[in-house]
C-alpha cells in the first residue's frame, strides 16, 4: 500500500473531514424518508391516487435529479460550487415543512421537482467531493461508508415516521425540517477544511487501473440495476408492501428500514472486495442479487419478501458506491462522470416506477397461483431487463484491464 495515501487518509480521518459529511449524508437522508411515507399514504388515502399517480411523485423527483446531476457534475468540474452548496440543505428543509401546508397533487408535484433539483447539485457534490479527495485504495470503501451513512438514515427516518405518525402525523413535517437544517453548517464546516481540495484531481484514464475510456457499459450497468431496483424507492413500495403483503403502514415503514440498514451492512464487504481484492467479483455478487430481488417481492410470503428486500437493499446499496468508484478512478473529468452515472440511475429508476405503477394498476390486484404460491406479476416486469443486465455485466468486465 502507498504510505502516502494511507498518510492522505489519516489526514481526512483526524480533520473530522469524512465523519462531517457522513452526518450530513445520515442528517439529510433521514429528514427525507421521514416525509416520503407521511407523503404516500395521505396521496393515497386522502387524495386518493392511484398507484400510476403515486410513480408520479416519486419520478418527478428522480426526473429532476437525473437532469440536474450531469450539469451539477459540470459545473463542479469547472468552478468548485464552494458558496451556493451551504444553502441547499436549507433549501431542502423549507421544502420538507412545506409538504405539511401545501397539500394537493400539484403542489406535491412542484414540490418533489424542486426537491430532485436542490437534490441533484447538491449530493454530488458532496460524492465528487468524496471521490476526489480519497485515495483509490480507500475510494470505494469511503464512497460505501458515505452511502451506508445515508442508509442509516432511511431507517432511522422510517423509524421516526412509525413511531411518530400514530401520534400526530404532522409533527413528522417540523421534525424532518430541523434534522435537515442541521445538515447546513456541517456542510459548510466540511468545505471549509484546509485538509480538503474542491477542485477535482484530472487522473489519467491508465494511470490507475488500466481501463479503457468508454463508460458505455459503466452507464448501461447503471441504468438497468436502477430500473430493476426502482420497486424499492420511492412511495409505491410503501403502498405495495400494504395492500399486497397485508402489513400495516407502520410495520412497513419499519421493515423497509430494517432490512435496509441490513441490506447496507451487506454491502459494504462488497466494496471492500472491490478495493482490496477484485471489481469483478463484486460485479457479479451485485448482478446476481439485482436479478434475485423482484422474483422474491413477487411472492405473497413474509419470508420471500424480506429476503427479496434484503437483495435488493444489497444489490443498490454495493453498486451506487463501486459505480461512483469507478467513475471516479477511470475518467478524466470525475464530477461529470459522477454526474451521468446519477443521471443514468435515476433515470432508470424512473422508467423501473413508471413500468412497476401502472403494471400495478393494470392487474388489479390479479394474483396468480403458481405451485401454491401467490404471485403478483407487478415485480416481475421489472426483471424483463435481467438478460440485457447480464450482456452489460460481461461488457463492463471486460472494459477491465
Amino acid at each position: 500500500m502507498d504510505l502516502s495515501s494511507l498518510t492522505r487518509l489519516k489526514e481526512l480521518l483526524s480533520s473530522g473531514w469524512l465523519l462531517s459529511l457522513f452526518s450530513v449524508a445520515f442528517l439529510g437522508t433521514t429528514a427525507f424518508r421521514m416525509v416520503i411515507p407521511a407523503v404516500a399514504y395521505y396521496a393515497r388515502t386522502e387524495l386518493m391516487l392511484s398507484m400510476g399517480f403515486l410513480s408520479i411523485l416519486s419520478m418527478a423527483f428522480l426526473s429532476a435529479r437525473a437532469l440536474t446531476a450531469p450539469l451539477a457534475g459540470y459545473l463542479i468540474d469547472r468552478r468548485g460550487l464552494r458558496t451556493i452548496i451551504p444553502i441547499l440543505p436549507i433549501l431542502a428543509s423549507i421544502i420538507l415543512i412545506l409538504y405539511n401546508y401545501l397539500r394537493s397533487f400539484t403542489f406535491f408535484l412542484a414540490l418533489r421537482i424542486f426537491q430532485g433539483v436542490v437534490s441533484g447539485f447538491f449530493w454530488i457534490f458532496i460524492q465528487v467531493l468524496i471521490a476526489s479527495n480519497t485515495p483509490i485504495e480507500w475510494r470505494g470503501t469511503a464512497l460505501a461508508l458515505y452511502f451506508a451513512s445515508g442508509s442509516i438514515g432511511v431507517f432511522v427516518g422510517n423509524l421516526l415516521y412509525s413511531i411518530i405518525a400514530p401520534i400526530n402525523s404532522t409533527y413528522i413535517f417540523p421534525t424532518a425540517f430541523i434534522l435537515s437544517a442541521a445538515s447546513a453548517p456541517l456542510t459548510y464546516l466540511a468545505i471549509r477544511s484546509n485538509q480538503v481540495k474542491i477542485e477535482v484531481r484530472r487522473e489519467g484514464l491508465r494511470e490507475e487501473s488500466g481501463r479503457r475510456s468508454s463508460i458505455h457499459p459503466l452507464l448501461l450497468t447503471s441504468f438497468i440495476v436502477a430500473f430493476i431496483g426502482a420497486m424499492l424507492v420511492g412511495d409505491p413500495i410503501y403502498v405495495y408492501l400494504s395492500e399486497f403483503a397485508g402489513m400495516s403502514k407502520e410495520a412497513s415503514a419499519l421493515i423497509l428500514g430494517v432490512t435496509g440498514v441490513l441490506g447496507l451492512i451487506a454491502s459494504i464487504p462488497i466494496n471492500i472486495i472491490a478495493d482490496k481484492i477484485s471489481e469483478d467479483y463484486a460485479i457479479i455478487i451485485i448482478a446476481f442479487m439485482t436479478c434475485l430481488a423482484p422474483i422474491l417481492l413477487a411472492v405473497k410470503s413474509y419470508q420471500a419478501i424480506i429476503i427479496g428486500l434484503l437483495a435488493a437493499g444489497v444489490s443498490w446499496k454495493a453498486y451506487t458506491p463501486l459505480s461512483r468508484r469507478l467513475a471516479a478512478s477511470y475518467q478524466r473529468r470525475a464530477g461529470m462522470t459522477i454526474g451521468l452515472v446519477n443521471s443514468v440511475m435515476n433515470l432508470g429508476t424512473v422508467v423501473g416506477l413508471l413500468v412497476f405503477g401502472w403494471s400495478y394498476d393494470l392487474f388489479q390486484g390479479i394474483v396468480l397461483n403458481l405451485m401454491g404460491l401467490g404471485i403478483n406479476p407487478a415485480p416481475l416486469t421489472l426483471s424483463l431487463l435481467t438478460p440485457i443486465l447480464i450482456l452489460s455485466i460481461l461488457s463492463l468486465r471486460k472494459s477491465g484491464p
